[in-house]
């Protein structure tokens, strides 16, 4: 079995497959980094104290240079900073309670939430390939037309079709697609890059305000 030596954790880690992690007793445990239900192949604390984490998490580098975030690292924190009296994820919104990916400007992201950005800013969209996509017609999640909304444009979801993982995070393939890079007639002298809206800065054109998500800004 692979043994992990893991940051955050005093003792080794051995990585299960699913007949061990339900050998062992524990097939409904959640990861000690972002709080999900665990899944294997995971990894599991030797000395059995309960600490497990998805493969995923467990190989999360302690720094991310993310193409969304481009001016400075995330650096991945065990808490959120003793400073804060509540820890807001920058791009889904919600509270991050667990392990964070931090920005020094302030900027905080649950890892599940930076990762899986960071995968669709490199076109690594291996963790899609394995989700169904789901049409919002035939939907069986669609009652009465509330299926929630996408996690980049904020738009709802039984609009286009969508990625929903089992983890809650939706999205539309149509913005899993966009290019990180665009030439548009309205600002000729730079090109408009994908970032995070975590100033949630209204639209040039249509002056909308969008909460969250993806916006394209200029970055000279």
């Amino acid at each position: 079995m692979e043994e992990l030596k893991n940051y955050g954790h005093q003792h080794p880690l051995l990585m299960l497959n699913e007949e061990q992690l339900l050998g062992n007793g524990n097939g409904v445990v959640d990861c000690s980094r972002c709080g999900e239900k665990v899944s294997a192949p995971c990894f599991s604390c030797v000395e059995c104290c309960g600490f497990y984490l998805h493969k995923t998490c467990a190989q999360a580098p302690l720094e991310l240079n993310h193409p969304f975030h481009r001016h400075h690292p995330l650096v991945l924190l065990q808490n959120p900073p003793s400073s804060y009296t509540r820890c807001v994820c920058a791009f889904c919104d919600e509270t991050c309670e667990k392990f964070i990916y931090h920005c020094s400007c302030g900027l905080d992201f649950h890892i599940k939430c930076a990762l899986f950005t960071f995968n669709i800013a490199e076109r690594n969209l291996k963790e899609l390939e394995h989700v169904a996509l789901e049409d919002p017609s035939f939907s069986p999640k669609n009652d009465g037309g509330n299926l929630g909304k996408c996690f980049a444009c904020w738009e709802p979801l039984a609009r286009y079709t969508y990625f929903s993982l089992d983890c809650g995070f939706n999205l539309h393939k149509k913005c899993a697609e966009l290019p990180l890079k665009l030439n548009h007639l309205c600002h000729r002298k730079h090109p408009l890059v994908l970032q995070f809206n975590s100033e949630r800065l209204s639209c040039k054109t249509c002056l909308v305000t969008q909460e969250r998500g993806f916006v394209y800004g200029c970055s000279p």
